[in-house]
């Protein structure tokens, strides 16, 4: 199911991307995961998103207290390995910003254990 939508608003007026999802994968190494998402790219009216900026990572190993992050400030890149896991299960979210700055809400958590 698409993860929840970001909102943005000048104060007068709202506009709201479209929802998305994040993916979580293994990889070879061991104490890394690598995360892939699409990209929102229109808000949630149907009008175009024209002001995407980048993406924030956050992560830990309580998928309600996530306070490790990675940002992401090229809206092109929709991957990224986190390495240097130690030996748990580990929770993932993406969200998403504008170039004003609005955050949207976090995606639908994922989750690798590290053996």
């Amino acid at each position: 199911a698409p993860g929840p939508a970001i909102v943005a608003s000048d104060g007068e007026k709202n506009s709201q991307l479209g929802p998305f999802d994040i993916t979580v994968t293994s990889t070879a190494a061991t104490g890394s995961a690598t995360l892939s998402w699409q990209p929102p790219t229109e808000n949630a009216d149907g009008s175009p998103l024209t002001n995407l900026a980048g993406y924030v990572i956050r992560y830990g190993t309580r998928s309600d207290a996530l306070t490790l992050e990675v940002p992401i400030s090229n809206p092109g890149i929709t991957s990224s390995m986190i390495e240097s896991l130690t030996p748990a299960k580990w929770y993932f979210t993406v969200s998403a910003y504008t170039s004003t700055g609005v955050e949207s809400m976090p995606s639908v958590v994922g989750s690798k254990t590290v053996t």
